[in-house]
């Protein structure tokens, strides 16, 4: 029997664009997917844009609130967030220049799929630093550490194109990346990662999907297994 677990990285580009008319349409355009990791999940007092999502698919969802600030005059949050239709299990939290400009994160989460312990790390790195992106790369091998599993993979917003001398770090740690197309729509660049290492024998693929909802376009790998 073949097991296929479906994983994608999907920036929400906050509160810009048609917002939120775009957060709406989102949900059914990903209700085939396992597991979803958001970055730029626009929060405030009265909207949520992975709750919207989150009520045409009803997964468990596990959020990392962050760059809390005004935008359109609302106090609101930029967070991280995995939404999952398994069980997840929070190992640890990460926060990179917590309260200064360029705060950003990471999380990382257990989830088990087929007897299979999958871990999987969500993160959106700097925008502002060459130097700040490699050392929130060597922050999240550290504490990966610390944790055996049977699949990893590292999801999110690298703000680094496919050349760059962070996407060759990650790589040169032994993780392999499928995926060969532009997921940011200015100036066709490859931005968003889904990275894997695994331990068995695993038969990955991937697609680009949901390009008109955000300025970044859905990211989906499929893995599949023998059971």
């Amino acid at each position: 029997m073949k097991i296929n677990f479906n994983i994608a990285t999907y920036n929400l580009w906050k509160n810009c664009g048609k917002f939120p008319k775009r957060i709406h349409k989102m949900g059914d355009k990903l209700n085939h997917i396992d597991c979803i990791c958001l970055q730029e999940d626009y929060e405030d007092r009265q909207f949520s844009s992975s709750n919207t999502i989150n009520k045409t698919l009803n997964f468990n969802k596990i959020t990392l609130p962050l760059r809390l600030k005004k935008r359109a005059g609302e106090k609101s949050s930029s967070n991280l967030t995995i939404l999952s239709k398994y069980e997840i299990k929070l190992l640890e939290n990460i926060c990179f220049n917590e309260n200064e400009e360029d705060e950003r994160g990471a999380q990382m989460v257990q989830l088990e799929v087929d007897h299979k312990k999958i871990i999987v790390v969500n993160t959106h790195l700097s925008n502002l630093s060459h130097l700040g992106r490699m050392n929130q790369i060597e922050v999240i091998k550290y504490k990966l550490e610390n944790y055996q599993s049977d699949l990893l993979m590292i999801c999110g917003d690298m703000n680094s194109n496919e050349n760059s001398k962070e996407i060759k770090r990650i790589k040169r740690c032994g993780y392999n990346s499928v995926n060969k197309q532009a997921t940011y729509e200015e100036e066709n660049l490859m931005l968003d990662y889904i990275f894997y290492k695994n331990s068995f024998e695993v038969e990955v693929s991937s697609k680009i999907t949901i390009k008109e909802l955000s300025d970044h376009y859905c990211l989906e790998n499929n893995f599949c297994w023998s059971h």
